[in-house]
Protein backbone atom coordinates (compact mmCIF):
# COMPACT_ATOMS: atom_id res chain seq x y z
CA UNK A 1 0.00 0.00 0.00
CA UNK A 2 1.27 3.33 -0.87
CA UNK A 3 1.25 5.59 1.66
CA UNK A 4 1.44 9.23 0.63
CA UNK A 5 -0.96 11.14 2.65
CA UNK A 6 -3.57 14.53 1.02
CA UNK A 7 -6.32 16.39 3.46
CA UNK A 8 -10.03 14.15 3.47
CA UNK A 9 -12.54 13.45 5.61
CA UNK A 10 -11.57 16.92 8.10
CA UNK A 11 -14.30 18.97 8.94
CA UNK A 12 -15.56 21.82 7.11
CA UNK A 13 -14.19 24.93 9.36
CA UNK A 14 -14.13 28.47 8.32
CA UNK A 15 -10.99 28.75 6.37
CA UNK A 16 -8.24 30.25 9.37
CA UNK A 17 -6.25 33.16 8.78
CA UNK A 18 -3.37 31.23 9.71
CA UNK A 19 -4.45 28.33 6.86
CA UNK A 20 -5.40 30.74 3.89
CA UNK A 21 -1.75 32.10 4.49
CA UNK A 22 -0.13 28.46 4.61
CA UNK A 23 -2.01 27.50 1.16
CA UNK A 24 -1.66 30.76 -0.16
CA UNK A 25 2.03 30.48 0.68
CA UNK A 26 1.87 26.58 -1.07
CA UNK A 27 0.52 28.27 -4.10
CA UNK A 28 2.70 30.75 -5.00
CA UNK A 29 5.98 28.06 -3.95
CA UNK A 30 4.00 26.04 -6.57
CA UNK A 31 3.77 28.42 -9.39
CA UNK A 32 7.20 29.22 -8.63
CA UNK A 33 8.27 25.64 -9.00
CA UNK A 34 6.81 25.21 -12.41
CA UNK A 35 8.29 27.78 -14.01
CA UNK A 36 11.84 26.05 -12.99
CA UNK A 37 10.93 23.01 -14.06
CA UNK A 38 9.26 23.98 -17.35
CA UNK A 39 11.81 26.62 -18.31
CA UNK A 40 12.33 25.42 -21.84
CA UNK A 41 14.99 22.84 -22.38
CA UNK A 42 15.30 21.98 -18.86
CA UNK A 43 13.61 19.17 -18.23
CA UNK A 44 11.71 16.43 -20.24
CA UNK A 45 7.75 16.55 -21.18
CA UNK A 46 5.69 14.59 -23.48
CA UNK A 47 1.61 14.92 -23.68
CA UNK A 48 0.96 11.23 -23.80
CA UNK A 49 2.92 10.17 -21.07
CA UNK A 50 1.81 13.03 -18.94
CA UNK A 51 -2.03 12.15 -19.40
CA UNK A 52 -1.66 8.74 -19.19
CA UNK A 53 0.24 9.25 -15.77
CA UNK A 54 -2.19 12.18 -14.93
CA UNK A 55 -5.18 9.50 -15.03
CA UNK A 56 -3.61 6.65 -12.84
CA UNK A 57 -2.75 9.56 -10.52
CA UNK A 58 -6.07 10.55 -10.76
CA UNK A 59 -7.27 6.90 -10.31
CA UNK A 60 -5.32 6.47 -7.20
CA UNK A 61 -6.31 8.92 -5.01
CA UNK A 62 -9.90 8.34 -6.03
CA UNK A 63 -9.13 4.72 -3.86
CA UNK A 64 -7.24 6.28 -1.30
CA UNK A 65 -8.41 4.88 2.57
CA UNK A 66 -9.41 7.24 5.62
CA UNK A 67 -7.03 7.39 8.43
CA UNK A 68 -7.88 7.57 11.85
CA UNK A 69 -7.63 10.65 13.01
CA UNK A 70 -7.98 12.65 9.65
CA UNK A 71 -6.02 12.48 6.04
CA UNK A 72 -6.19 9.39 3.33
CA UNK A 73 -3.88 6.78 2.11
CA UNK A 74 -3.28 5.97 -1.38
CA UNK A 75 -0.81 4.44 -3.80
CA UNK A 76 -0.01 6.99 -5.71
CA UNK A 77 3.95 7.37 -4.45
CA UNK A 78 4.28 4.29 -6.04
CA UNK A 79 3.14 5.69 -9.96
CA UNK A 80 4.93 9.33 -8.48
CA UNK A 81 8.14 7.43 -8.28
CA UNK A 82 8.06 5.33 -11.18
CA UNK A 83 7.50 8.55 -12.86
CA UNK A 84 10.18 10.53 -11.83
CA UNK A 85 13.11 7.48 -12.79
CA UNK A 86 11.44 7.59 -15.81
CA UNK A 87 10.80 11.48 -16.85
CA UNK A 88 12.84 13.42 -14.26
CA UNK A 89 10.77 16.40 -12.07
CA UNK A 90 8.87 17.92 -14.03
CA UNK A 91 6.44 15.99 -16.21
CA UNK A 92 5.38 13.84 -12.70
CA UNK A 93 4.87 17.44 -10.66
CA UNK A 94 2.69 18.52 -12.87
CA UNK A 95 0.65 15.14 -13.61
CA UNK A 96 0.25 14.72 -9.67
CA UNK A 97 -1.85 18.05 -9.13
CA UNK A 98 -4.53 15.69 -10.79
CA UNK A 99 -4.52 13.43 -7.42
CA UNK A 100 -6.50 17.06 -6.35
CA UNK A 101 -9.48 16.01 -8.07
CA UNK A 102 -11.40 13.49 -5.90
CA UNK A 103 -14.92 12.05 -7.18
CA UNK A 104 -16.52 12.04 -3.74
CA UNK A 105 -15.28 15.82 -3.12
CA UNK A 106 -16.37 16.99 -6.27
CA UNK A 107 -20.24 15.71 -5.74
CA UNK A 108 -20.38 17.27 -2.10
CA UNK A 109 -19.08 20.64 -3.33
CA UNK A 110 -15.52 20.44 -1.08
CA UNK A 111 -14.58 23.78 0.01
CA UNK A 112 -11.88 24.61 -2.68
CA UNK A 113 -8.98 25.19 0.04
CA UNK A 114 -8.81 21.40 0.20
CA UNK A 115 -8.44 21.09 -3.73
CA UNK A 116 -5.93 24.23 -3.68
CA UNK A 117 -4.28 22.35 -1.12
CA UNK A 118 -4.08 18.90 -2.13
CA UNK A 119 -2.92 20.54 -5.74
CA UNK A 120 -0.10 22.31 -4.21
CA UNK A 121 1.23 20.24 -1.72
CA UNK A 122 1.55 17.14 -4.42
CA UNK A 123 2.97 19.28 -6.90
CA UNK A 124 5.91 20.86 -4.75
CA UNK A 125 6.29 17.39 -2.62
CA UNK A 126 6.61 15.60 -6.16
CA UNK A 127 9.02 19.13 -7.51
CA UNK A 128 11.36 17.75 -4.27
CA UNK A 129 11.44 14.57 -4.95
CA UNK A 130 12.13 14.71 -8.23
CA UNK A 131 14.76 17.49 -7.97
CA UNK A 132 16.62 15.52 -4.93
CA UNK A 133 16.82 12.34 -6.89
CA UNK A 134 18.42 14.29 -9.93
CA UNK A 135 20.88 16.03 -7.80
CA UNK A 136 21.96 12.75 -5.83
CA UNK A 137 22.62 11.61 -9.37
CA UNK A 138 19.80 9.30 -10.21
CA UNK A 139 19.15 8.60 -14.12
CA UNK A 140 16.05 8.88 -16.56
CA UNK A 141 15.35 5.89 -18.14
CA UNK A 142 14.04 8.14 -20.78
CA UNK A 143 17.12 9.83 -21.61
CA UNK A 144 19.18 6.18 -21.01
CA UNK A 145 16.38 5.10 -23.30
CA UNK A 146 16.67 2.06 -21.66
CA UNK A 147 15.14 0.01 -18.45
CA UNK A 148 18.12 -0.32 -15.27
CA UNK A 149 20.62 -3.16 -15.71
CA UNK A 150 22.56 -5.13 -13.41
CA UNK A 151 25.58 -2.41 -14.05
CA UNK A 152 23.06 0.20 -12.49
CA UNK A 153 23.50 -1.34 -9.13
CA UNK A 154 23.88 -0.89 -6.63
CA UNK A 155 24.71 2.99 -7.13
CA UNK A 156 21.07 3.82 -8.06
CA UNK A 157 20.13 2.52 -4.47
CA UNK A 158 21.30 5.76 -3.89
CA UNK A 159 19.38 8.25 -5.52
CA UNK A 160 16.06 6.59 -5.08
CA UNK A 161 16.82 6.40 -1.23
CA UNK A 162 17.11 10.05 -1.49
CA UNK A 163 13.88 10.54 -3.14
CA UNK A 164 12.02 7.85 -0.70
CA UNK A 165 12.95 10.28 2.29
CA UNK A 166 12.11 13.76 0.38
CA UNK A 167 8.57 12.54 -0.68
CA UNK A 168 8.28 11.23 2.78
CA UNK A 169 9.10 14.20 4.94
CA UNK A 170 8.31 17.08 2.04
CA UNK A 171 4.00 15.47 1.79
CA UNK A 172 4.05 14.31 5.29
CA UNK A 173 4.92 17.58 7.13
CA UNK A 174 2.67 19.74 4.80
CA UNK A 175 -0.22 17.41 5.44
CA UNK A 176 0.00 17.51 8.81
CA UNK A 177 0.54 20.98 9.35
CA UNK A 178 -2.43 21.99 7.02
CA UNK A 179 -4.42 19.05 9.19
CA UNK A 180 -3.34 20.81 12.25
CA UNK A 181 -4.36 24.21 11.16
CA UNK A 182 -8.00 23.11 9.87
CA UNK A 183 -8.76 20.68 13.19
CA UNK A 184 -6.92 22.93 15.90
CA UNK A 185 -4.58 19.83 16.92
CA UNK A 186 -0.89 19.77 17.13
CA UNK A 187 0.87 18.73 14.21
CA UNK A 188 2.96 16.25 15.36
CA UNK A 189 0.05 14.66 17.00
CA UNK A 190 -1.21 14.24 13.47
CA UNK A 191 2.24 12.81 12.28
CA UNK A 192 2.45 10.40 14.73
CA UNK A 193 -1.26 8.74 14.77
CA UNK A 194 -1.28 8.77 10.87
CA UNK A 195 2.32 8.13 9.31
CA UNK A 196 4.50 6.78 12.11
CA UNK A 197 3.14 3.65 11.51
CA UNK A 198 3.27 3.92 7.65
CA UNK A 199 7.50 4.60 7.34
CA UNK A 200 8.79 0.86 6.56
CA UNK A 201 6.35 0.96 3.74
CA UNK A 202 7.78 3.39 2.39
CA UNK A 203 10.65 1.42 1.74
CA UNK A 204 9.41 -1.69 1.21
CA UNK A 205 6.82 -0.42 -1.92
CA UNK A 206 10.17 1.48 -3.17
CA UNK A 207 10.73 -1.46 -5.87
CA UNK A 208 7.55 -1.12 -6.48
CA UNK A 209 7.87 1.87 -8.67
CA UNK A 210 11.06 0.63 -9.84
CA UNK A 211 9.32 -2.08 -11.10
CA UNK A 212 6.70 0.38 -12.59
CA UNK A 213 9.50 2.40 -14.23
CA UNK A 214 11.55 -1.28 -15.77
CA UNK A 215 8.40 -2.45 -16.95
CA UNK A 216 7.17 0.87 -18.74
CA UNK A 217 10.51 0.81 -20.66
CA UNK A 218 10.22 -2.86 -21.55
CA UNK A 219 6.71 -3.21 -22.50
CA UNK A 220 5.45 0.33 -22.63
CA UNK A 221 2.55 2.04 -20.40
CA UNK A 222 0.46 -1.10 -20.75
CA UNK A 223 2.55 -2.98 -18.74
CA UNK A 224 1.70 -0.33 -15.85
CA UNK A 225 -1.94 -1.44 -15.54
CA UNK A 226 -1.00 -4.44 -15.23
CA UNK A 227 1.65 -3.70 -12.07
CA UNK A 228 -1.65 -1.75 -10.70
CA UNK A 229 -3.56 -4.72 -9.99
CA UNK A 230 -1.44 -5.81 -7.09
CA UNK A 231 -2.37 -2.59 -5.95
CA UNK A 232 -5.93 -2.50 -5.67
CA UNK A 233 -5.40 -6.11 -3.58
CA UNK A 234 -3.70 -4.55 -1.43
CA UNK A 235 -5.64 -1.76 -1.13
CA UNK A 236 -8.75 -4.06 -0.40
CA UNK A 237 -6.84 -5.85 2.02
CA UNK A 238 -5.88 -2.45 3.91
CA UNK A 239 -9.57 -1.39 3.41
CA UNK A 240 -10.50 -4.19 5.49
CA UNK A 241 -8.41 -3.53 8.19
CA UNK A 242 -9.52 0.02 8.37
CA UNK A 243 -13.35 -1.14 7.97
CA UNK A 244 -12.35 -3.45 10.93
CA UNK A 245 -10.95 -1.10 13.11
CA UNK A 246 -14.17 1.06 12.79
CA UNK A 247 -16.54 -1.66 13.83
CA UNK A 248 -14.42 -1.96 16.81
CA UNK A 249 -15.06 1.52 17.39
CA UNK A 250 -18.86 1.31 16.91
CA UNK A 251 -18.41 -1.30 19.55
CA UNK A 252 -16.56 0.80 22.08
CA UNK A 253 -19.47 3.03 21.39
CA UNK A 254 -22.14 0.57 22.09
CA UNK A 255 -21.00 -0.62 25.30
CA UNK A 256 -20.63 3.01 26.62
CA UNK A 257 -24.41 3.71 25.16
CA UNK A 258 -25.28 0.49 27.36
CA UNK A 259 -23.83 1.47 30.35
CA UNK A 260 -24.82 5.01 30.41
CA UNK A 261 -28.69 3.40 29.66
CA UNK A 262 -28.36 1.92 32.77
CA UNK A 263 -26.48 4.51 34.98
CA UNK A 264 -27.73 7.36 33.93
CA UNK A 265 -25.79 9.64 36.84
CA UNK A 266 -22.21 8.47 34.80
CA UNK A 267 -23.25 9.87 31.67
CA UNK A 268 -20.35 11.96 29.94
CA UNK A 269 -18.68 10.59 32.80
CA UNK A 270 -16.39 8.45 30.75
CA UNK A 271 -15.90 10.70 28.02
CA UNK A 272 -14.66 13.23 30.99
CA UNK A 273 -12.15 10.73 32.63
CA UNK A 274 -10.95 10.20 29.08
CA UNK A 275 -10.12 13.55 28.29
CA UNK A 276 -8.60 14.12 31.62
CA UNK A 277 -6.49 11.17 31.43
CA UNK A 278 -4.57 12.62 27.93
CA UNK A 279 -3.84 15.72 30.04
CA UNK A 280 -2.17 14.35 32.12
CA UNK A 281 -0.59 12.46 30.39
CA UNK A 282 0.32 15.23 28.16
CA UNK A 283 1.88 17.38 31.36
CA UNK A 284 3.71 14.08 31.88
CA UNK A 285 5.18 13.81 28.33
CA UNK A 286 3.75 10.05 27.41
CA UNK A 287 4.16 9.30 24.04
CA UNK A 288 1.59 9.63 21.49
CA UNK A 289 0.61 6.00 21.84
CA UNK A 290 -0.14 5.75 25.20
CA UNK A 291 -2.28 9.17 25.13
CA UNK A 292 -3.90 7.26 22.15
CA UNK A 293 -4.30 4.21 24.92
CA UNK A 294 -5.42 6.47 27.89
CA UNK A 295 -8.26 7.81 25.63
CA UNK A 296 -9.71 4.51 25.41
CA UNK A 297 -8.63 3.21 28.79
CA UNK A 298 -11.01 6.44 29.75
CA UNK A 299 -13.73 5.91 27.79
CA UNK A 300 -13.97 2.24 28.61
CA UNK A 301 -12.75 2.29 32.56
CA UNK A 302 -16.17 1.38 33.61
CA UNK A 303 -17.62 -0.75 31.30
CA UNK A 304 -17.22 -3.65 33.26
CA UNK A 305 -20.25 -2.32 35.33
CA UNK A 306 -22.82 -3.46 32.91
CA UNK A 307 -22.72 -6.66 35.30
CA UNK A 308 -23.67 -4.88 38.38
CA UNK A 309 -27.21 -4.69 39.08
CA UNK A 310 -28.93 -1.63 38.50
CA UNK A 311 -30.60 -1.15 41.88
CA UNK A 312 -26.43 -1.13 43.16
CA UNK A 313 -25.28 1.54 40.28
CA UNK A 314 -28.50 4.16 41.38
CA UNK A 315 -28.59 3.36 45.35
CA UNK A 316 -28.77 6.96 46.70
CA UNK A 317 -27.57 5.63 50.35
CA UNK A 318 -24.50 4.17 51.76
CA UNK A 319 -23.91 0.24 50.09
CA UNK A 320 -23.66 -2.97 52.13
CA UNK A 321 -20.64 -5.09 52.33
CA UNK A 322 -22.37 -7.42 50.05
CA UNK A 323 -23.18 -4.77 47.54
CA UNK A 324 -19.74 -3.03 47.64
CA UNK A 325 -17.41 -6.37 47.23
CA UNK A 326 -20.07 -6.82 43.86
CA UNK A 327 -19.49 -3.61 42.51
CA UNK A 328 -15.42 -3.83 42.94
CA UNK A 329 -15.55 -6.59 40.64
CA UNK A 330 -16.40 -4.15 37.68
CA UNK A 331 -12.56 -3.98 36.25
CA UNK A 332 -11.87 -7.50 36.51
CA UNK A 333 -15.24 -7.95 34.90
CA UNK A 334 -14.05 -4.95 32.25
CA UNK A 335 -10.74 -6.78 31.56
CA UNK A 336 -12.85 -10.00 30.54
CA UNK A 337 -15.36 -8.34 27.97
CA UNK A 338 -12.29 -6.83 26.23
CA UNK A 339 -10.15 -9.51 26.20
CA UNK A 340 -11.25 -10.98 23.07
CA UNK A 341 -11.00 -7.35 21.00
CA UNK A 342 -7.21 -7.60 20.02
CA UNK A 343 -7.64 -3.72 19.10
CA UNK A 344 -8.76 -2.73 22.58
CA UNK A 345 -5.63 -4.85 24.52
CA UNK A 346 -3.71 -2.40 25.85
CA UNK A 347 -6.19 -1.01 27.49
CA UNK A 348 -6.97 -3.87 29.66
CA UNK A 349 -3.50 -3.47 32.19
CA UNK A 350 -5.51 0.12 33.12
CA UNK A 351 -8.34 -1.06 33.28
CA UNK A 352 -7.67 -3.89 35.59
CA UNK A 353 -5.48 -1.66 38.00
CA UNK A 354 -7.35 1.41 37.96
CA UNK A 355 -8.83 0.96 41.41
CA UNK A 356 -5.14 -0.36 42.83
CA UNK A 357 -4.26 2.24 45.72
CA UNK A 358 -1.02 3.66 45.80
CA UNK A 359 -0.45 2.33 49.23
CA UNK A 360 -1.68 -1.14 48.27
CA UNK A 361 -4.92 -0.91 49.47
CA UNK A 362 -7.15 -0.79 46.69
CA UNK A 363 -8.38 -3.77 44.24
CA UNK A 364 -7.94 -6.28 42.53
CA UNK A 365 -4.30 -7.63 42.79
CA UNK A 366 -3.65 -4.77 45.99
CA UNK A 367 -0.75 -3.80 44.83
CA UNK A 368 1.29 -0.36 45.40
CA UNK A 369 3.39 2.21 44.33
CA UNK A 370 5.01 1.61 40.64
CA UNK A 371 3.91 -1.86 40.28
CA UNK A 372 0.53 -0.50 39.68
CA UNK A 373 0.58 0.25 35.80
CA UNK A 374 1.76 4.27 34.90
CA UNK A 375 -1.65 4.27 32.67
CA UNK A 376 -3.01 2.73 35.68
CA UNK A 377 -2.15 5.49 38.10
CA UNK A 378 -3.13 7.80 35.56
CA UNK A 379 -6.60 6.42 35.24
CA UNK A 380 -7.41 6.46 38.68
CA UNK A 381 -6.49 10.10 39.33
CA UNK A 382 -8.60 11.14 36.45
CA UNK A 383 -11.27 9.04 37.53
CA UNK A 384 -11.40 9.95 40.93
CA UNK A 385 -11.34 13.69 40.23
CA UNK A 386 -14.46 13.45 37.94
CA UNK A 387 -16.01 11.55 40.31
CA UNK A 388 -15.70 13.99 43.04
CA UNK A 389 -16.31 17.06 41.25
CA UNK A 390 -19.79 15.02 39.15
CA UNK A 391 -23.12 14.69 41.14
CA UNK A 392 -23.79 11.33 42.04
CA UNK A 393 -27.23 9.99 43.21
CA UNK A 394 -25.57 10.46 47.03
CA UNK A 395 -24.10 13.73 46.89
CA UNK A 396 -23.63 17.06 45.39
CA UNK A 397 -20.80 17.87 43.10
CA UNK A 398 -17.55 19.04 44.59
CA UNK A 399 -15.97 22.21 44.24
CA UNK A 400 -13.11 22.15 42.00
CA UNK A 401 -11.25 23.63 44.48
CA UNK A 402 -12.36 21.35 47.47
CA UNK A 403 -11.77 18.62 45.08
CA UNK A 404 -7.78 19.27 44.62
CA UNK A 405 -7.81 19.57 48.18
CA UNK A 406 -8.82 16.22 48.50
CA UNK A 407 -6.49 14.79 46.03
CA UNK A 408 -3.58 16.52 48.00
CA UNK A 409 -4.82 14.68 51.16
CA UNK A 410 -4.89 11.22 49.73
CA UNK A 411 -1.03 11.99 47.75
CA UNK A 412 1.01 8.28 48.60
CA UNK A 413 -2.27 6.65 50.39
CA UNK A 414 -5.01 6.65 47.33
CA UNK A 415 -3.01 8.57 44.28
CA UNK A 416 0.80 8.94 42.96
CA UNK A 417 2.11 12.18 44.14
CA UNK A 418 3.58 12.88 40.84
CA UNK A 419 0.19 12.19 38.84
CA UNK A 420 -1.61 14.48 41.61
CA UNK A 421 0.92 17.21 40.42
CA UNK A 422 0.12 16.63 36.63
CA UNK A 423 -3.42 17.17 37.46
CA UNK A 424 -3.13 20.49 38.99
CA UNK A 425 -0.75 21.54 36.27
CA UNK A 426 -3.59 20.24 33.79
CA UNK A 427 -6.41 22.61 35.62
CA UNK A 428 -3.96 24.91 36.16
CA UNK A 429 -4.47 24.92 40.01
CA UNK A 430 -1.58 26.02 42.29
CA UNK A 431 -3.24 26.04 45.45
CA UNK A 432 -5.99 29.05 45.04
CA UNK A 433 -9.10 28.49 42.68
CA UNK A 434 -8.30 26.99 39.36
CA UNK A 435 -8.46 28.67 36.18
CA UNK A 436 -11.98 28.78 35.09
CA UNK A 437 -11.41 28.28 31.45
CA UNK A 438 -8.79 25.59 31.68
CA UNK A 439 -10.58 23.64 34.64
CA UNK A 440 -11.61 19.72 34.30
CA UNK A 441 -14.85 21.25 33.18
CA UNK A 442 -13.66 23.31 30.00
CA UNK A 443 -11.77 20.71 28.26
CA UNK A 444 -10.58 21.23 24.48
CA UNK A 445 -11.87 18.84 22.31
CA UNK A 446 -9.56 18.94 19.82
CA UNK A 447 -7.02 18.04 22.30
CA UNK A 448 -8.29 14.82 22.83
Amino acid sequence: MGIDQSLRRTKEPALSRELLIFVTALMIATLGLFIFLFWPGRFFFSWPQFLFFSFVIFLAENFCIDLPKAGAVSVTFTLILAAIILFGPAMPALASVFGAAIWRDIKKGTHPYRWLFNGSQYALTTGATGLAYVAAGGPMLISLNRPFVVNDFPMVLFPITVAIVTFFLSNTILVSTAIGLAEDMPPFSVWLVNVKWAIPNYFALAPLGLAVAQISMTVGLIGVLLILLPLIVARQTFQVYMRLRDAYLDTVRSLIAALEAKDPYTRGHSERVSRLAQRIGRQLKLKEEHLETLRYAGILHDIGKIGTSRLILRKPGRLTEDEYQKIKLHPEWGALILMEIKFLSKVIPPIFHHHENFDGSGYIDGIAGEEIPLLARILTVADAFDAMTSPRPYREAMPIDVACREMKAFQEIQFDPSIVRALFQAIDYDGGEPDAQKGQLQFDESNV
